[in-house]
């Protein structure tokens, strides 16, 4: 059908046509404009599939779809979103090869279509569009953000209640206020809902409009280009636990779904979670699961058990009630503007992570996302309790004068180290900080993530849940240093061997910003002999003051480590790109395994980060601190 004036599109429609064929004056628009078709897509249908002809290319005017790509076993894998104001399909339109992905509604969705054969009725009369359309295809291809960023910021969010006892209304308000300073808000409930039918007079005949709320749904559309974020919160369930059509209609119409569970009631699937499957409310929306623990809780447990009864959980995420902080970290999350953590490893040097993390904390940074490799797992995992950086520093000491690496291996059969100490350090200074509870990585107020190298499969591991202990362990087990974990059939080793500075996979994370703490030591040696001395001249050497000393070489335990790290090391100068603030203390004096400084290198990072930050301008830190710039 041809496209219906609409003065809330009109403009987006316009400015989607500037963006692929070019500026243009109203001649080449009243060639264009007749030619559009409008077109309408309810959730979950297919728009094409994969290997169809590239035919058409279409104008997202409203809603989100997502581009699938088919697997070798015919299983689809998600690439990418289009949301309000892009095109998908003009590759196609110029070239004529078939599709290459195919495209799903994830929501009821209005688009506008350029057909092939219209096209070239416009270039016919007008050549330069063709020329423009290239130009800016190239020009997008050669300036495509940096891979791995997949997630899109959601336009349309439903705010839903799982059980009873929770609060949404309060809670739909309290983030309504914070989402104000990421952007314009419109908060909608049933009862307005109501209230706007009832001034517009225009409630949806059902008998003579199947598609229900029709009305609605397209004044939902003209509020999507009027507002950045738009919170549609559901009804509570009715006696029968069934949801009202108003909810069912939120469920179908939102980009994410976010789910409040009470983390005190059991984690069995709740009438409203059944109802939502089975009649098919779910069209492949992000759904995120949101448990609401007690203000007094020390840490969640038993997060497995949620989330091995919902397998399409895309993420979960832990708050206490009546706590504006978790609130925020929660609004920062949905606005896709929360600050991720990433921490490098570096043995005793990664000490520097608590010095950095109190100068953090000191400037009102939040940390919402927290990942690391080696020591640097270790210390994301005390950052994960959401506790102050000088209870870190205090359990992180402790830990360090126990010294990990006194239990030498007599007879190293597989490690020099028997390890056991390390996982006595480990398992003590998690239960120490938890009240003697054990948890699991899931449980993690902030979401935890800590990298290890698969052995046997030669490839990095992301752990994100499982037993914290297990895989602090496999990213701190140093081969040839420390014996490997076993998991399942595999053994795992320091996640340092492939990713010692996991930035790229915090980009993968719903985070806006990310901070990095880098451990690379930039000073080069400068060597004064052609080769290595014998073992007797390098024993007598190590008995003379350290000034004193002839030969400038590794240690053992430094060569071994160093030579873990040589693959991250030449990818880092990559992987740093996707930091947007860097710190990298220098730590270069203090030894690998030199746990005894550990209140030198704290200082150090300290030290380090309060001259990043006070480099950085007002605006910069109010930036990463969340708070609205001086534009808005």
């Amino acid at each position: 059908m041809p496209i219906q004036p609409d003065p809330f599109q009109n403009n987006l429609l316009y400015s989607s046509l500037t963006e692929l064929f070019g500026d243009f004056d109203d001649t080449v628009l009243s060639t264009i404009t007749p030619l559009l078709e409008g077109i309408e897509i309810q959730g979950g249908d297919c728009l094409f599939r994969q290997d169809d002809p590239g035919d058409s290319l279409y104008f997202v005017m409203s809603g989100r779809l997502q581009a699938l790509v088919t697997e070798g076993g015919g299983e689809f894998r998600k690439i990418g979103e289009i949301i309000r104001g892009e095109t998908v399909g003009e590759t196609a339109l110029i070239t004529g090869d078939p599709r290459n992905a195919s495209i799903f509604a994830l929501r009821d969705s209005s688009l506008v279509r350029l057909s092939k054969k219209a096209f070239e009725e416009v270039i016919a009369h007008h050549p330069a569009v063709a020329l423009n359309m290239a130009k800016r295809i190239i020009y997008r291809l050669k300036n495509t953000p940096l891979p791995g960023k997949s997630h899109k910021k959601p336009v349309t969010i439903c705010l839903l209640a799982l059980h009873s006892t929770i609060d949404l209304a309060g809670m739909a308000r309290n983030l309504n206020e914070l989402l104000r300073s990421k952007g314009s808000v419109y908060l909608m409930s049933g009862d307005r809902m109501n209230e706007f039918s009832d001034q517009a007079n225009e409630r949806p005949d059902r008998e003579a409009d199947p598609a229900p709320f029709r009305t609605l749904s397209r004044w939902l559309d003209h509020l999507e280009s009027q507002y950045e974020f738009l919170l549609l919160v559901a009804d509570p369930p009715e006696p029968t636990g069934l949801l009202t059509e108003w909810s069912q209609f939120c469920l179908h119409q939102a980009d994410d779904i976010v789910q409040f569970a009470d983390a005190q009631q059991a984690s069995d699937l709740t009438p409203p979670e059944i109802q939502l499957h089975h009649k098919g409310l779910i069209t492949g929306q992000v759904e995120t699961l949101v448990l609401v623990h007690q203000a007094d809780t020390l840490i969640p447990r038993q997060t497995a058990g949620w989330l091995s009864k919902r397998p399409r959980i895309r993420a979960h995420y832990h708050i206490r009630a009546g706590s504006d902080r978790d609130l925020a970290r929660l609004s920062r999350i949905l606005s896709n503007t929360a600050i991720g953590l990433v921490l490098a490893g570096g043995g005793a040097r990664g000490f520097a992570h608590v010095g950095v993390l109190k100068a953090l904390q000191e400037h009102g940074i939040p940390v919402d996302f927290v990942g690391g490799t080696s020591v640097g797992g270790l210390i994301a995992s005390a950052v994960s309790f959401d506790q102050p950086a000088e209870i870190v520093r205090k359990h992180a000491r402790k830990g360090a004068f126990f010294n990990p690496t006194k239990d030498y291996n007599w007879l190293p059969m597989i490690s020099l180290i028997r390890g056991q100490r390390m996982e006595r350090m480990i398992r003590d200074t998690v239960t120490e900080f938890l009240n003697d509870h054990e948890p699991d990585l899931e449980d993690s107020w902030l979401t935890l993530f800590v990298v290890s190298s698969n052995y046997t499969q030669a490839r990095a591991e992301v752990h994100t849940r499982g037993s914290l202990v297990k895989y602090l362990k496999a990213t701190t087990a140093i081969p040839g240093v420390f014996p490997p974990v076993i998991d399942g059939d595999d053994f795992l080793i320091d996640g340092g061997t492939f990713n010692n500075f996991p930035a790229d996979v915090m980009r993968q994370m719903p985070v806006g910003r990310i901070i990095g703490i880098d451990l690379v030591v930039e000073k080069s040696r400068k060597l004064t002999i052609s080769s290595i001395p014998g073992p007797a001249k390098l024993l007598r050497d190590r008995f003379r003051p350290k000034k004193l000393r002839k030969f400038r070489l590794p240690s053992l335990a430094s060569i071994i480590l160093n030579s873990t790290l040589l693959y991250s090391s030449s990818q880092r100068s990559q992987i740093r790109q996707y930091v947007d603030l860097y710190f990298n203390p220098d730590v270069s004096r203090f030894g690998l395994m030199e746990w005894s400084a550990f209140d030198k290198i704290v200082q150090k990072g300290y030290e380090h980060a309060m001259i990043v930050l006070k480099s950085r301008s007002a605006d910069e830190q109010a930036m990463f601190r969340g708070e609205p710039s001086e534009e808005r």
